[in-house]
């Protein structure tokens, strides 16, 4: 498990969990929410677990490379703490298998900064506008 410390401009003291099997998007996603947000991360279920039993978690997010009985354990690991974390399900087109049941579903096909922005409003963290956002041309 890896802890990435708290690097941006502006941190609500949201602490997050990020679970994903892939290593490369576990470690992009930890950066991108480690920019505004403390943020540990989780490549299996029983390091996930090691770190949920030390610490308290405002936010977990589980990553669609999860299988269907690791996201099962998971969500009724969150449901089990005291307080229950809230939890962030990412979806992608191409696995075929979108799943719900957290607090909030994401799909990755949307970017970085909308994974950012969803995170936000889940912690609670009013994140202001990082400038003008890029005009696509058709």
């Amino acid at each position: 498990m890896r802890s990435f410390p708290k690097r941006g401009r502006v941190n609500n003291g949201a602490h997050i969990l990020v679970v994903s099997r892939d290593h490369m998007l576990l470690q992009t996603r930890a950066l991108v929410l480690g920019a505004y947000f403390q943020v540990e991360a989780a490549g299996r279920v029983p390091e996930a677990e090691a770190a949920m039993g030390k610490q308290p978690f405002d936010l977990i997010v589980l990553c669609y490379s999860l299988s269907d009985d690791e996201y099962r354990k998971l969500a009724e690991l969150c449901r089990s703490q005291n307080p229950p974390p809230k939890v962030l399900t990412l979806n992608a087109a191409n696995n075929g298998r979108p799943r719900d049941g957290g607090d909030g579903e994401f799909a990755v096909e949307q970017g970085p900064y909308e994974l950012l922005k969803k995170t936000a409003e889940l912690v609670g963290f009013p994140l202001k506008p990082m400038g003008r956002q890029p005009q696509i041309q058709s």
